[in-house]
């Protein structure tokens, strides 16, 4: 695989901030340093989808809420261009409520192991969209909350 340019390396850098320090960290003050004020991110979770920077918060803490040790580890992620895209393992015990569209799910106290697929696309040096992609089928039945 070819080097990256500074531009990519940089773009990587940043998405391993965000998951390093808000996924992992809770820091939701990095959203403001590295995503567009504007930007749109789309996630099975969220079919209203997730518009601006705060949103990208509200996600994340919905999400620290419902999961106390709720940890994401990357993987394989590189950048082509303007865009940067991987893979993570999701931990976590859900010992809170988990909101949802669909419907709201209380503590269930049981563990989640599972993993996703995520892509953002930078201009300007800022996140400008967002796609992610977590097996939320395989979280779910972990939960107890969907059949096997």
């Amino acid at each position: 695989m070819a080097e990256l340019t500074d531009q990519e390396q940089t773009h990587r850098e940043m998405t391993l901030r965000v998951i390093d320090e808000m996924w992992n960290g809770r820091n939701y003050d990095v959203v403001d340093e590295v995503y567009d004020p504007l930007s749109e991110s789309h996630a099975f979770s969220e079919p209203e989808g997730i518009v601006g920077a705060q949103a990208v918060k509200d996600w994340a803490k919905k999400y620290h809420d419902a999961f106390s040790d709720f940890h994401t580890e990357p993987h394989d992620v590189t950048a082509r261009d303007d865009v940067v895209y991987g893979r993570y393992h999701l931990t976590g015990t859900h010992d809170g409520t988990l909101r949802s569209a669909r419907g709201d799910i209380p503590a269930t106290n049981q563990t989640i192991d599972t993993w996703g697929l995520f892509e953002l696309r930078f201009e300007g040096g800022l996140v400008v969209e967002e796609w992610n992609s977590t097996d939320i089928m395989t979280m779910m039945r972990q939960l107890g909350v969907a059949p096997e």
